[in-house]
């Protein structure tokens, strides 16, 4: 005997057929209205699960709404593509939970940077060719091609000053989690931009 939906599984398969009965007949606003109503209540739900679980965070109310909202990018992402599933919506959702927290604490990683005393420093000769900031700046010009001023400004603190997220953050009046969401668009049109034979030779690096 099979068991009986509960009451969420039910509604979010409601949600889906309406969803695909929208598609199928080419009605994109009613797609639309029913995937809002299938993802609207996993903000909250994923922001929830995600403050419990991200102790030590700098902000993490900050964070939570971080990967709140990038839970909500996965799943319509994923709707995109499909609007039928062997398993629960829920399960669904729960995956791409798991792969968004996982996703903040790879880009938490990158911590403000700990001052140094520079007496604790041996002295090092720069080696001869090692680009300076303009010579990184300059390096990098091919690479900005499609990105706006703001997002220029971004990857030049990032990339040719080296400073943190977190630095970057203060320098430019922004919370953490927005430093690291800009960065991470950022990033993908600096590889899309890149010239063929770097973008063949590794699609993981600018």
């Amino acid at each position: 005997m099979s068991e009986e939906p509960s009451p969420i599984d039910a509604r979010e398969e409601h949600l889906l057929r309406r969803a695909r009965a929208a598609r199928a007949a080419g009605d994109a606003a009613g797609e639309r209205e029913a995937i809002s109503r299938l993802i609207e209540p996993y903000w909250s739900w994923a922001y929830s699960i995600s403050y419990g679980r991200i102790g030590g965070a700098d902000d993490p109310k900050a964070d939570a709404e971080e990967i709140a909202g990038d839970l909500q990018r996965r799943l319509v992402r994923l709707l995109e593509r499909k609007l039928a599933f062997d398993i629960s919506f829920r399960a669904v959702a729960s995956t791409n939970l798991s792969y968004a927290i996982k996703d903040y604490r790879r880009r938490a990683a990158r911590d403000e940077s700990t001052p140094v005393d520079p007496v604790e420093l041996s002295e090092v000769d720069a080696q001869r060719g090692d680009p300076g900031a303009e010579g990184m700046a300059d390096a990098l010009q091919p690479y900005l091609t499609g990105l706006n001023e703001r997002e220029r400004k971004l990857a030049h603190d990032r990339l040719v000053l080296d400073l943190s997220p977190s630095e970057i953050g203060k320098r430019h009046g922004m919370k953490r989690g927005a430093v690291d969401t800009a960065m991470h668009r950022i990033f993908k049109k600096m590889r899309n931009n890149a010239p063929p034979n770097v973008r063949n030779r590794d699609l993981g690096t600018v």
